[in-house]
């Protein structure tokens, strides 16, 4: 008897036939209530802040307070949370006039005026001075040291020059950081482009992957940045994968953040006791291109597939290898184009080749040379097959191989690993959180 499982294929789906016995994971999230007043939840959280004392004993009248928000590509209900605690603010004595709302871009590209307004409403638009940040914009940007691994600490100034930082957010699983949320929206949500890129090259290590908190040097260095700059308290919601508010966590930078970590495995997260022989990941309907599926979210399998294993990749990329304008900016301030890029890759260099060109400053973005060089790592370690109805064989061969249909390629994996394979799949990746890691 063998199990039916859907995977998300562009807007359709392929079914792949499992015996259960093969089975160690079907990773998807978990049901966990959503809040029914999300104001209540927010004020509450707000009015207790955890690891700190109340706003009104660490907070006075006088100072100059900087409020940093993350952008429109993030689902976090801003406009909920941000009249509440300005209005906290207000209950303390700071005018408005002291306070400064900076939206945390990252190297995003500038929003436009109709996504912010969306996202803060024009109320608060028009009551506050509003900051988009830039992370190119060298006159607004204040170098104010390094953190122990080199990054720059290289921020927003309008940031810099606040007595009091308050960071407004969402904690989401990240497949470098850990999780998202918490000094995130620091480093980089209010960093430089060159603090960004440096920080990411941390990436390389092993501990640097989705779910991993403990030892992670992308995150403690995000961490040793806010530090260093005062951010004071954060405000980080958490949603399930609908949207919906499942609870909110305001306090201490590091220990509220860790209080919503926890809310946000229980949706999330899923184990496994061994690395799978076979992990097959679908990626509907956000398979656009295969550059897209690689890069977005996805970077690889680090303690979840075993050396030698089969990554079964399921995407219709209608769009082929490669599609131009989508992704972070490059220095020029422009959408990188990662076409020279990907030409390296599909001509067999090395991962410490792509490394040393993305060292050297000879790749549009330092994150994405990082990708690559990872990529590379994967296609050396791992058996990948690619299904997809729209890839040539020669777009994808410098990863792996193609197949039409997932089930095919299960096939061939058993084939390769033997019928007592262990088998992981995640069958819904663009639309869910929900992640494996190693227990």
């Amino acid at each position: 008897m063998s199990e039916n499982i859907e995977l998300k294929y562009g807007n359709t789906v392929q079914r792949i036939r499992v015996p259960p016995r093969n089975i160690i994971c079907i990773a998807g999230s978990r049901q966990v209530p959503v809040v029914a007043d999300e104001e209540a939840e927010i004020a509450e959280a707000i009015d207790h802040p955890i690891g700190l004392s109340s706003m009104k004993e660490v907070l006075s009248p006088d100072q100059k307070i900087a409020v940093i928000v993350d952008d429109p590509t993030r689902q976090t209900p801003t406009r909920k949370i941000l009249p509440l605690l300005l209005e906290r603010l207000g209950q303390i004595g700071v005018k408005n006039g002291n306070v400064v709302l900076v939206m945390a871009t990252g190297a995003h590209r500038r929003p436009s005026q109709e996504l912010v307004e969306s996202k803060i409403g024009r109320e608060i638009m028009n009551s506050l001075n509003l900051q988009i940040h830039d992370c190119l914009d060298r006159d607004n940007l204040a170098l104010l040291g390094f953190s122990s691994s080199g990054t720059p600490i290289w921020i927003n100034k309008w940031v810099a020059e606040a007595d009091v930082k308050i960071g407004v957010g969402g904690i989401k699983p990240h497949p470098w950081a850990g999780f998202t949320g918490g000094a995130k929206i620091v480093l980089p949500g209010v960093s430089s482009w060159e603090a960004i890129g440096r920080n990411h090259m941390l990436a390389v290590s092993s501990d640097a992957r989705v779910g991993q908190i403990d030892g992670n040097p992308v995150r403690k260095d995000m961490e040793e940045v806010a530090r260093k700059i005062g951010l004071k308290m954060i405000v980080n919601t958490v949603l399930n994968d609908e949207g919906r508010m499942v609870g909110v966590v305001a306090g201490d930078y590091i220990e509220a953040h860790r209080r919503g970590v926890e809310l946000d495995r229980r949706l999330f997260e899923r184990r496994i006791k061994d690395e799978a022989d076979i992990l097959v990941v679908a990626f509907g309907p956000g398979d656009d291109n295969l550059w897209e599926v690689l890069t977005t979210n996805f970077v690889g399998v680090k303690e979840i597939l075993k050396e030698g294993g089969t990554l079964i990749l399921v995407a219709a990329c209608p769009n082929g290898l490669y599609r131009y304008g989508r992704g972070h900016v490059d220095y020029t301030g422009k959408i990188a184009d990662y076409s020279k890029l990907i030409e390296l890759l599909k001509s067999g260099q090395s991962p410490e080749h792509i490394l040393s060109e993305t060292i050297r400053g000879n790749v549009p973005y330092l994150e994405v040379g990082i990708k690559a060089h990872l990529l590379a790592r994967l296609a050396r370690t791992k058996n990948v097959t690619v299904v997809s109805n729209n890839l040539k064989k020669e777009e994808v061969s410098w990863l792996g191989r193609t197949s039409d249909t997932a089930q095919e390629a299960l096939e061939e994996a058993l084939e390769t690993h033997g019928r007592d394979a262990t088998i992981a799949i995640i069958p819904d990746f663009s639309r869910s959180s929900a992640f494996i890691r190693r227990a």
